[in-house]
Formats: structure tokens, sequence, C-alpha cells
């Protein structure tokens, strides 16, 4: 991204940590970028700044941190210098590329050639804004990549290779993250650790599909999984024992052998009753089943 910037006749000073202060390199800056961790992160770095952050300055806080920690930041500089929110879409290759989509909150009259730099730039609204589309969406496409990691593992456990099901579920509108995760990347694009950090910021009370995908996240970190692809998680869950439930027969092919639950009678005529209801259809031509709630 400092590529591009310079390539497009921006002058630009990078810092890191372990480059000397902070607050040297934003002097006289009127645009400062943070791309950070977690908030935690971007609080202790801007903290350093301050001396150094000119009046009329923008502060353009781009890390993925959610839009409580946006706020907070808004308390923390002072009111002469602006502040938008301003996290992406894409990794490596979009952000070399200039195809990266930004998600911008705040007033973004001073930064906003400076954004176009990066790729298409969605302004959202007010400070936090962004920040909080990005958790949003990053809410959807982080837990659906943890339910295709456990939907291949199933499939291998019962006999269905993996890029059998990435073919059909291409057919899907999961299809090309199915692509991506049935065959997960060598480089990482998007860490593992970072994907748990996101979940994490978009988990409320009764998200119950975030916290699931955190927990298995927040295993795979513990294995050692943190700075690999997030697709990596499918190595994970593939190579973790599956507990598969009792089935009373095993597929041979398509057709999967069943037998009626407890409670459950067959009459000579294929029609059956049962005290409880069948947990599966039959999977026998002929067979028919009738339940009685009791």
């Amino acid at each position: 991204m400092a590529r591009r910037l310079v390539e497009a006749g921006h002058q630009v000073k990078v810092w890191r940590r372990g480059l000397g202060p902070v607050s040297a390199a934003v002097a006289d800056a009127d645009v400062v970028i943070t791309m950070l961790r977690d908030g935690p992160a971007v609080e202790e770095v801007l903290t350093q700044a301050l001396p150094g952050l000119r009046e009329g300055a923008t502060v353009v806080e781009m890390s993925t941190i959610g839009p409580e920690a946006v706020l907070s930041l808004r308390g923390l500089l002072p009111s002469s210098v602006n502040l938008v929110d301003a996290p992406v879409l894409g990794s490596v290759g979009p952000a070399a590329e200039g195809t990266l989509t930004v998600l911008a909150g705040g007033d973004l009259s001073a930064c906003r050639p400076v954004l176009s730099v990066f790729g298409t730039v969605r302004e959202l609204g007010p400070l936090g804004a962004g920040a909080a589309m990005k958790v949003a969406v990053m809410g959807a496409l982080v837990p659906a990549q943890v339910l295709l990691a456990e939907t291949f593992a199933y499939g291998e456990a019962h006999g269905v290779g993996r890029q059998a099901l990435a073919e059909v579920l291409a057919e899907t509108p999961l299809g090309a993250l199915a692509a991506r995760v049935a065959a997960p990347a060598r480089e990482t694009r998007y860490a593992l650790g970072l994907a748990a950090k996101d979940v994490r910021l978009g988990t409320w009370e009764g998200a119950t599909m975030a916290r699931a995908a955190g927990a298995r996240l927040a295993a795979a970190e513990d294995a050692g999984y943190a700075d690999r692809d997030v697709t990596s998680i499918a190595t994970f869950v593939g190579a973790a024992p599956l507990r598969m439930p009792r089935a009373a027969g095993r597929c041979a092919s398509t057709r999967a052998a069943w037998r009626p639950p407890t409670g459950c009678t067959r009459t000579p005529s294929g029609s059956g009753t049962c005290s409880t209801s069948p947990d599966r259809p039959p999977s026998t031509s002929g067979d028919s089943w009738s339940a009685r709630a009791t």
C-alpha cells in the first residue's frame, strides 16, 4: 500500500516499531495512516504520536478494531485533528494491485485522494461506520469458512472427497469460498489469528454462530495455526477425530442402510407406526412409515 502511494506521487514516510519515535515520523504530515493488529496497539501508537501531530492533520485508522475502539480514539485525539476510520477488504494481492475495497466512515474531504489509491472507496457514513461494516462483513465470511471446514471434514469421514464436494458446492452461492477452503493457502494472506480476533469483535450476546466459530478458531490458535492462512482451518478440523452419531449402516454407494428407530413397527404392507417420530426418512424404495405423536 505504501508503494502504491509512492507510485501515485505522494511523499510517504513509513514507520514501524523499532524505527525511532513515532512522533518524529508523523511531524508535518497532512495524513497519518495507522494499520496495526488491534485496538490496544493503535491506541498505544497514536498516544506516542500525539506530540508530533500537527493542527489540521487527518488520522486515517485502517486497522480492524471495531467501531467502539474508533470512537475511543476520537476522545484521545485533539479536536484540531480529524479522524477517519477506513478498514479494507482484500489481502496482499489486491493491496499490490490497488483493488482493495475501502470501508470509510467520517469526513473524507482531506484524505479521499489518498484512499482512492488503494481501490474503491465506499463512504458509509459518520465516524465508526467503516469499522462497523468491516466487523459485520468478517462476521459472515470467517464463520462461513469454519462451517466449510467442518463440511469437508464430515464429507471425508463418509468417503466423500474434498474435491468432489467442492465441485458440487461450486454450483451454489458458497462456490468461490468453498474452493478456497478446499485447498488451504500455503502463503498467509489473512492470518487465522487475525480472523479469530475479527470474529471476537463481532461476537455479541446471542451470536451463536460467531461464538462457535470463534471457539473453533481459538482451538486452532492454541494448536499453532495463528500465523497460518485462515483457510488452514480446514487442515486443523480435518486432522481432528470426528465423533459421528451412530448409524444403522454404512453408505456403500448412494444408498444407505436404515432401520426404524425404537418404537416403530413395520407391517407387511410396508407401512408402519411409531410411538416416536423417525429421525430420518426411509432409504429403501417401497418402505413407507407413519408416525403417531405421543
